[in-house]
């Protein structure tokens, strides 16, 4: 298996950045990569790591991929490249402690020392005060890498002290290839996912591996059928209530999916822009029986409804009301 930027599909500005700094010796003491889930940025950040503690660094800036340091990069397993995970809902504050004070010390078998945190956003303000300490006082032998979704949740004064590395959504086509070549899956299936998947290899895959695109269509009927209970639709008991969410939500994206393929029908009459590709003739077929204005108060409605579950709002209630809201004439 190879070990090189190469395997970072469609991040080209990001991994420029990365082996510039490298390639110019002005590597920064800390980087926040800021980009959805799912499209590279954990492998760029083992990739950079290895590329900083490698023994033989290649002509055009990439990591050798098999001297001793690049083995135990690969495997994780490298004593001056430190993983900080989530235990449990946050980040813990003796998990940087440690990491911190491990920084502190001289490495083990490189000149310098990395430390990543895979989902910074993570981190309360407990670790992140901890690992503030760090930042403001970095030494010149230390990388710290955070790796986060958005800044929302990354406090102020920890992201002004990185250097911000952007990761973005991968193209449609990009994906739809990825899926089909790489992960061995149908050409409509790969198609609806790439589209679905809002330029998210991981999403798109997590997508596969439920099953969506072959639930898609029941779970669209049932909820569009008025003889159907709402328990019939989704339930709403059994499961925990991550998984509850998981489900809910996702029964939202693939309605709204289904609405906007409607709102493009009318505007474009397209349906090489359509998402679910494989229902191009229904799609048509249901749009004309609505007038614009009814198929957008339909969209509407749906992302009410996500953001009311967002907030955690009675969720039988929310989904009862898009259900008659769904069915007006």
């Amino acid at each position: 298996m190879s070990w090189s930027f190469i395997e970072v599909i469609g991040q080209e500005s990001a991994v420029a950045l990365l082996k510039q700094a490298y390639h110019l010796k002005r590597i920064a003491h800390a980087y926040v990569f800021l980009g959805p889930e799912g499209v590279g940025k954990t492998k760029t950040a083992s990739l950079f790591a290895s590329l900083l503690v490698c023994e033989n660094v290649r002509a055009e800036d990439e990591p050798c991929g098999v001297c001793p340091s690049c083995l135990k990069a690969k495997s994780s397993n490298h004593a001056d490249i430190q993983w900080v995970w989530p235990d449990g809902q946050f980040v813990k504050i003796d998990a940087i402690r440690e990491a911190c004070r491990r920084l502190s010390m001289k490495g083990f078998e490189a000149s310098r020392k990395v430390l990543i945190v895979p989902q910074a956003d993570s981190l309360n303000d407990e670790s992140s005060n901890a690992l503030l300490k760090t930042l403001e006082e970095p030494s010149k032998d230390t990388v710290i890498i955070l790796i986060a979704t958005s800044l929302k949740r990354v406090l102020g004064t920890i992201a002004s002290r990185c250097q911000r590395v952007i990761f973005h959504p991968l193209d449609p086509r990009v994906l739809e290839k990825l899926l089909s070549e790489a992960h061995g899956i149908a050409r409509a299936e790969a198609a609806y996912l790439a589209r679905i998947g809002q330029g998210s290899l991981g999403g798109a895959l997590r997508y596969h591996e439920d099953g969506l695109f072959s639930r898609k269509n029941k779970m669209i009927e049932n909820v569009l059928d008025p003889r159907k209970r709402l328990d019939d639709v989704i339930d709403l008991s059994k499961h925990e209530r991550a998984e509850k969410t998981e489900r809910i939500e996702e029964m939202l994206l693939v309605l709204s999916t289904w609405f906007r393929d409607m709102l493009v029908a009318k505007i474009s009459g397209s349906p090489g822009e359509f998402i679910n590709i494989d229902r191009k003739e229904d799609i048509v077929r249901a749009a004309q029986a609505y007038v614009f204005s009814d198929i957008e108060a339909r969209v509407n409605a749906i992302a009410e409804t996500r953001r009311s579950v967002e907030r955690n709002a009675n969720v039988r209630i929310s989904l009862t009301k898009l259900r008659v809201d769904l069915w007006k004439q």
